[in-house]
C-alpha cells in the first residue's frame, strides 16, 4: 500500500475515527487528541497492512490499542487542556502562581519551535481548520495533523518538566564584534542587539538546541529565531543536528584577566626599556635639529615613546609574523571575533588607541598614534580627507603661497583646533617635522631599543596564544595562535603606555605644547 493510497484511506476514515473518539472522550479537544494519536500510529505501522482491503480492520485494531493506552496515560498524568477559550491575563497576574497550568502552558509555548508554534496558533488561536492551515502553510493535511499531535505531545511533556533559566537570563553579557581584514566589514550590524550577543555567548562552550538557548538567555523562541538564522547565515553560528555552536573566538573577561596577570612582567619590561632608552638618548635626538626639537619634556616623551613602539611593534615585529587570514563565506580574508564587554581596567579604557597615517602625492606623510587620554583622536579629522592632509603637509613644507580660499578655510579650522599655529604672518604645524634623513637618524639611535621591544612583543604574543588556547572551545583552538596577534597592540602598545602613565612618566596633554603623538616625515 503506497503513501498516496494510505493518505486517501485515512482522509475517508477521518470522520469515522473522530466520531469513535468523541464517543469515548469528555471533550472535543480530547477527541481530536486521541484521533491524531490513532492516525499517527497508523502511519507508523502502515508497513504491516497486507493490502488495501485489510485497511479498515487494521485501522480499528490500532484504534482500540491506542485508546487503551490513552486511558492508561490519562489516569497517570495530570493534563492541561489546549482549548480555544484560554483567557489572556495581564503579565503581572500570569506570574503570580508559577505552578498554574496556564503559566506552564504559556511557558512551553514560548519554547515551542516555529514549525509547531505556527500550527498551534493557527488552529487554536485563529480557529482555522486543518484544510485552511494546509493551504496557508503549503503542507499536506496529514502533516498539519501530525504537527498538531506532536505539538500537544511536546507541550504536555514540557509542562511536567522543571525548567531552569540560565544565568544570562538575569545577568546578560555584552559583546563587541570586531573585524580585521583585507575587505569590507559585513559584520558590524550583527551584534547590535543584546539578544544576538547572548546567543553567541550561550553557545560558545556548549552546543545548545534553540529551546536551550531560549532558557539560557531568558528570551522566548519567537524573538530568537530570526537572530539565530541571521547569525547562521553569516556563519558566526553553526548547526550540528538540532544544536547550535558559536563559530568565532571570543576574548572573554576571564581570558583578559589571565592575560593581564601573566603578561604583567613583560609589559613592565617594555616600559623599563622605553624609559631607559629615552633618558640615554634624549640629547642626541634633540640635537638632530628637526623642527620641534625644542618641545617640552612631556611632549618629547610622548613623541619618542610613540616613535619607538611604532618602529618596534609595527615595522619590525609585525613584518616578521606570518599571519594566515581565514576566508569568510564571502571570500574575504579576515578575522572576525568577539570581545566581552564589562568593567574595564583604567588602562583599557584610557589607552585604547588609533594608529594610522595620511600621505600626499609627494610621499610626505603624517604618522598618528592617538590615545584617548590625550583628548581628541587627531587621526579622525584627517581620515579620508585628502584636501585636509594636503593643506597640513603644505604648511609643514612652508608652501602656502598658492592656497585657494578653500585651503585657507581648512587651515583656519586647523588653527582653531590647535593643529596649526599662526602668528598672522606665517603658519606652522603644531607637530614635529622630520626630513627623511632626520627620521632615519632617529630610527638608527633607537634601533637596538626597537629590536629589544620587538622580542618582548614576540614573548607577549606567545604567552597570549597559550592562554587563549585554554579559553577557547576545541573546534576553535587551531586559530588561537593567529588570534593572539589581535591582542598585540593592546598588550605591547597600550599596556606599556598605561604603565608609564601610572608612573607619571607620561602626563595627559592639556594643549600645553606640541601635539603629543603626531609627527610628520617629509620626503626630502
Amino acid at each position: 500500500m503506497d503513501r498516496h493510497e494510505l493518505d486517501n484511506k485515512i482522509s475517508e476514515a477521518a470522520k469515522s475515527l473522530l466520531s469513535y473518539c468523541r464517543a469515548r472522550t469528555p471533550t472535543q479537544f480530547e477527541a481530536e487528541d486521541l484521533a491524531q494519536d490513532i492516525i499517527l500510529e497508523i502511519y507508523r505501522s502502515a508497513d504491516n497492512i497486507r493490502n488495501i482491503d485489510a485497511f479498515y480492520g487494521f485501522m480499528w485494531a490500532v484504534a482500540g490499542n491506542v485508546y487503551k493506552q490513552w486511558c492508561k496515560n490519562k489516569a497517570k498524568n495530570k493534563e492541561c487542556e489546549l482549548t480555544n477559550d484560554i483567557e489572556i491575563y495581564d503579565k503581572a497576574e500570569l506570574f503570580i502562581d508559577d505552578t498554574s497550568e496556564l503559566y506552564l502552558l504559556r511557558r512551553e509555548l514560548t519554547l515551542l519551535a516555529e514549525k509547531y508554534r505556527k500550527v498551534v496558533i493557527l488552529y487554536y488561536i485563529e480557529n482555522r481548520s486543518c484544510s485552511e492551515i494546509s493551504n496557508h502553510l503549503s503542507i499536506s493535511e496529514s502533516m498539519v495533523k501530525y504537527l498538531l499531535f506532536k505539538s500537544r505531545q511536546i507541550l504536555k511533556e514540557g509542562m511536567n518538566m522543571e525548567r531552569n533559566y540560565g544565568q544570562q537570563s538575569y545577568n546578560p553579557k555584552g559583546l563587541s564584534l570586531l573585524f580585521w581584514g583585507n575587505g569590507a566589514n559585513r559584520y558590524s550590524h550583527l551584534c547590535d542587539s543584546r539578544i544576538s550577543q547572548n546567543i553567541l555567548f550561550a553557545c560558545y562552550n556548549d552546543k545548545l538546541t534553540a529551546e536551550q538557548i531560549s532558557l539560557e538567555i531568558g528570551v522566548s523562541l519567537p524573538y530568537l529565531e530570526d537572530k539565530i538564522n541571521e547569525l547562521c547565515e553569516y556563519e558566526l553560528l553553526k548547526k550540528d543536528g538540532n544544536r547550535y555552536f558559536t563559530n568565532i573566538v571570543i576574548f572573554t573577561r576571564d581570558f583578559a584577566k589571565e592575560v593581564n596577570v601573566k603578561t604583567a612582567g613583560l609589559r613592565e619590561k617594555i616600559a623599563d626599556i622605553l624609559t631607559g632608552a629615552i633618558s640615554n638618548h634624549e640629547a642626541e635626538v634633540r640635537n638632530i635639529g628637526f623642527t620641534g626639537a625644542d618641545m617640552n619634556n612631556n611632549s618629547f616623551r610622548w613623541q619618542t615613546v610613540s616613535f619607538i613602539i611604532y618602529n618596534a611593534v609595527i615595522e619590525i615585529f609585525q613584518s616578521k609574523i606570518k599571519i594566515v587570514y581565514p576566508k569568510d563565506k564571502f571570500g574575504t580574508e579576515c578575522f572576525v571575533w568577539g570581545a566581552e564587554n564589562g568593567e574595564q581596567s583604567s588602562w583599557e579604557s584610557l589607552f585604547g588607541f588609533g594608529i594610522s597615517n595620511a600621505v600626499n602625492e609627494k610621499g610626505d606623510y603624517i604618522q598618528f598614534m592617538d590615545f584617548p587620554i590625550n583628548g581628541e583622536m587627531v587621526h579622525h579629522y584627517f581620515f579620508n580627507r585628502q584636501n585636509v592632509t594636503n593643506v597640513f603637509l603644505n604648511v609643514a613644507n612652508g608652501t602656502t603661497d598658492k592656497f585657494s580660499e578653500n585651503d585657507k578655510a581648512l587651515a583656519a579650522d586647523m588653527v582653531r583646533k590647535g593643529y596649526i599655529l599662526s602668528d598672522k604672518k606665517e603658519m606652522f604645524v603644531n607637530a614635529p617635522v622630520f626630513t627623511k634623513a632626520q627620521h632615519q637618524k632617529v630610527k638608527d639611535i633607537f634601533a637596538e631599543t626597537s629590536f629589544k621591544i620587538a622580542e618582548e612583543a614576540g614573548s607577549l604574543t606567545e604567552t597570549v596564544a597559550n592562554i587563549l588556547k585554554e579559553h577557547t572551545p576545541l573546534h576553535l583552538k587551531k586559530s588561537a595562535k593567529d588570534m593572539a596577534y589581535l591582542r598585540l597592540f593592546e598588550d605591547a602598545i597600550s599596556a606599556p603606555c598605561a604603565i608609564l602613565y601610572d608612573r607619571k612618566y607620561l602626563i595627559p596633554y592639556n594643549n600645553d605644547g606640541i601635539l603629543p603623538t603626531t609627527y610628520i616625515i617629509l620626503n626630502k
